[in-house]
């Protein structure tokens, strides 16, 4: 069937809660089966984020290589990683709205994999770009295909906790890159550069991306055992897949919602990203760190405080709902991000190395409470079969600001507004200072919006999808 301008009406009726709520369906798996595959999918995207952000603590050697400005070596962490992966992202988050989810991740693991030792055997600008393009490719499967299938593991009630764990692990993985490009930085530079043939010499940063490529391929092992759970929450329930205009139907009917989500967590991650693109620099030029000792303890920080801020936002979330705000998906968010702004912002003008990192400690810790929060705020509102394609779009957009943009905006206020490469952290707390209050407004512009959505999905979601025992 498709969506004639005679069915239409009925497709948004039932998306308006207009009609009848689906049948309760079977048992959700059990707490163990579910908590596996949440582990599973958390040590691949933790994975993920080690290849992503990999290149961030290498930048001085890989500029100096390849005689490049900031600009120019941002794009390895920027445009080169989301060329492909948003519009990759978009297929897959459709693909993967009725095709075996674990199986497009699996296959995705092995082209990041490959992409990422490929960046190790770059011999030019060009291709070490074409690498992260590439890694951006094989990434892309993971995002939709792995909040889809948790949503199937879980009731909303217990699914912003699970997605927490999930999305907790990116900020280890984050920082875990630095950890471990600082090391492999201290340890390779102390060894003879391997020669390889046709290649020839290695540098060390050459040697890290293989040593992270092949380690990375590693975490295919438990997606393998994860079993694709039953899908949940569909309308017209005995079809697999819907026609792409019924996804359109349904952005329509809550594109008030979308927008205000869409716009303001895009336009924040240009600020997260370019924050930790930026800061191992800012304290290399600015406070004389060696590269090895700011990726032990920015990496360490990150991993730790990002990751406990992320598990402790689920937690106040659900002490919103608690105290009867339905919105606590998007209220949440809206108030730890503006308070986030001030000591982010300040974070880079610390006259000391030491203020400079509690100021960071701290605004990490709380911008990173939204980040399972409002994947789980999407979800909850979205018929199954359209789910990861709202992801898929939500990514998109967010990856477009803040891994395609992020980094090169907080580079392009060094070169072309301060015009001093040492003003790196006046940069940063530029970016921070004008995004802060944008992204609070965008928010509070939709939580209206957002309450009816929910009333809206209240309706076609069936009494398991709200409460069970997973």
């Amino acid at each position: 069937m498709t969506l004639t301008t005679d069915a239409r009406p009925a497709v948004l009726s039932r998306l308006a809660a207009d009609g009848p709520a689906p049948a309760a369906q079977e048992p959700y798996p059990d707490r163990g089966q579910a908590w596996f595959a949440v582990t599973a999918l958390a040590l691949v995207n933790m994975m993920s984020y080690v290849e992503r952000q990999i290149p961030t603590l290498m930048f001085a050697p890989i500029k100096r290589d390849f005689h490049l400005t900031d600009t120019q070596v941002s794009l390895l962490a920027g445009i080169a990683f989301v060329l492909f992966y948003v519009g990759c992202g978009l297929f897959i988050g459709r693909l993967a709205d009725h095709a075996n989810r674990k199986r497009i991740i699996a296959v995705g693991i092995v082209l990041w994999s490959f992409a990422t030792i490929s960046c190790g055997l770059a011999q030019s600008f060009v291709r070490l770009f074409i690498g992260r393009v590439m890694v951006g490719v094989g990434e892309a499967t993971l995002g939709p295909s792995a909040t889809s299938l948790i949503s199937d593991y879980f009731p909303r009630d217990k699914l912003a906790a699970a997605l927490s764990v999930y999305t907790c692990a990116q900020y280890l993985g984050a920082g875990f890159a630095l950890v471990v490009g600082g090391l492999a930085i201290q340890v390779v530079g102390a060894l003879p550069q391997p020669t390889l043939p046709v290649i020839g010499v290695l540098h060390p940063w050459q040697t890290t991306f293989l040593v992270v490529g092949v380690v990375g391929m590693a975490v295919i092992v438990p997606v393998l055992a994860v079993r694709e759970p039953a899908r949940r929450g569909r309308i017209e329930a005995q079809r697999a897949a819907l026609p792409l205009s019924h996804t359109l139907a349904f952005m329509r009917l809550n594109w008030k919602t979308l927008a205000a989500i869409y716009a303001a967590f895009s336009i924040s991650s240009a600020a997260g990203f370019g924050t930790v693109a930026w800061v191992p620099t800012y304290f290399v030029r600015v406070h004389h760190w060696a590269a090895h000792d700011i990726g032990y303890v920015y990496g360490l920080m990150l991993a730790l405080e990002g990751a406990a801020g992320v598990l402790a936002g689920a937690r106040f979330a659900g002490w919103l709902a608690a105290r009867g705000y339905r919105d606590a998906y998007l209220r949440a968010p809206l108030i730890v991000l503006t308070v986030a702004g001030v000591p982010a912002a300040l974070a880079t003008l610390m006259p000391t190395a030491g203020a400079s990192f509690a100021f960071l400690a701290f605004s990490t810790f709380l911008s990173s409470f939204p980040v399972a929060v409002i994947i789980a705020a999407l979800q909850v509102i979205t018929p199954n079969q359209m789910r990861a394609q709202v992801i898929a779009l939500y990514f998109f957009l967010a990856n477009i600001f803040g891994v395609g943009l992020g980094p090169t905006i907080v580079a392009a206020i060094t070169d072309y507004v301060y015009r001093d490469e040492m003003a790196v952290g006046y940069s940063l707390a530029t970016a921070i200072a004008v995004i802060t209050p944008i992204v609070a407004i965008l928010i509070w512009l939709g939580l209206a919006p957002y309450r009816e959505s929910l009333a809206r999905a209240a309706a076609w979601a069936a009494p398991s999808d709200q409460h069970g025992t997973a």
